[in-house]
């Protein structure tokens, strides 16, 4: 048993262990008057502690891109290579500044020069334990598409650049699906490029 003042965790199980953890955990927490819940059991998503970075070119004035297949909107009608920010899992050892840098060389084949922390969350926290770290990357944006990735894991990365206007019409027109995409462009939108 796990306990701290907000909550206990009454049991915790494996209930997969693929390319995603999943776990069963049984658990009480403080209600805002003071009583503990009843137990509730919940599935979590072991989640992955991530790194991503977006892209950008202060001096040619570009943001880096990339697409590729996601096997999560398979159910949807509509996009499966999302317009997408770098990301990747951090490795035991690394800091999440580290693997944000390793990433953007990876999927982008650009070297960040300067790294700024946008912001750290969780993108779904009633369903997985997964926390990301945000950061805006300055990079020297690749003047023509190019594909990258690593052919281990099974990558085809399309890495395009954009105009700031570009990005920002993509954004209106409701064509960036992925939310910490979107997230990323927000911040950068209201706290780097005002037009």
């Amino acid at each position: 048993i796990f306990m701290s003042p907000k909550f206990k965790i009454l049991d915790k199980k494996n209930i997969h262990n693929g390319f995603f953890k999943m776990n069963e955990v049984t658990l009480k927490y403080k209600k805002y008057n003071g009583d503990w819940s009843n137990e509730i059991k919940r599935e979590l998503f072991g989640g992955a502690q991530v790194s991503a970075v977006l892209p950008y070119d202060p001096i040619n004035k570009k943001i880096v891109l990339i697409q590729q297949f996601r096997p999560g909107t398979i159910s949807k009608d509509n996009q499966n290579y999302l317009d997408e920010i770098v990301a990747g899992i951090i490795d035991s050892g690394e800091t999440p500044e580290d693997t944000a840098k390793r990433e953007c060389l990876e999927e982008t084949g650009c070297e960040v020069s300067n790294l700024t922390s946008i912001q750290g969350y969780f993108p779904a926290p009633g369903s997985s334990e997964s926390f990301y770290n945000l950061f805006l990357g300055e990079v020297i944006a690749p003047d023509k598409e190019i594909i990258r990735g690593l052919e281990n894991e099974n990558e085809d990365i399309l890495v395009k650049s954009y105009s700031f206007d570009e990005v920002k019409t993509k954004m209106n027109k409701k064509e960036i699906l992925n939310g910490l995409t979107l997230i990323a462009l927000q911040w950068f939108f209201l706290n780097i490029y005002k037009s």
